[in-house]
């Protein structure tokens, strides 16, 4: 492994298990300036957006997702995590959702972020990632805790799926 991205997974290990948004951009941006090495995690799929594990942990994980045009993921939480997304490669799209008190979902508004930009992730989001540009997006992503579970919605009825993480690479690194 890299030394400057095993210093960053050390140094995300050394927070606290709580850490702030301004925490997490703080540590994220100081990185990504000596653009963290991640090449041998950003792999594509042509069935859908690509999630590549690049370190989890019972405190967090690291994540690489990659995006064709016109891939996303469904409408989704994070399952009591926060986290932090920084644009290392093309232009992300957020769609963002709230509950309503019937237990459906409505849209609120969009947002776009180019490369080196921010995108935080609080335990309240609901939101819809895509790749609307012709350009290959690829995205470094923290949690913390690890994401293990993640609420998906659509916007027709009020029926919630559950998405577990596998993390079958990482045995015995996430409590069950």
């Amino acid at each position: 492994m890299d030394t400057l991205l095993k210093n960053f997974i050390d140094r995300l290990e050394s927070l606290p298990d709580k850490p702030s948004s301004d925490t997490l951009k703080t540590c994220l941006l100081e990185i990504d300036r000596r653009q963290l090495p991640i090449k041998e995690y950003t792999g594509f799929s042509s069935q859908g957006y690509k999630r590549n594990v690049v370190h989890v942990s019972g405190k967090c994980e690291i994540a690489v997702i990659c995006f064709k045009k016109e891939q996303f993921t469904p409408i989704h939480d994070h399952g009591g995590s926060i986290g932090v997304t920084i644009v290392r490669e093309g232009a992300m799209t957020e769609e963002l959702f709230i509950k309503q008190p019937t237990g459906m979902i409505t849209p609120t508004f969009t947002r776009k972020y180019r490369k080196g930009e921010l995108a935080y992730i609080n335990t309240a989001t609901i939101h819809r990632i895509s790749n609307t540009h012709t350009d290959d997006l690829v995205t470094i992503n923290i949690y913390f805790p690890p994401l293990t579970l993640m609420n998906l919605y659509n916007l027709g009825n009020t029926q919630v799926e559950k998405w577990f993480a596998d993390y079958s690479d990482f045995k015995g690194l996430i409590p069950r």
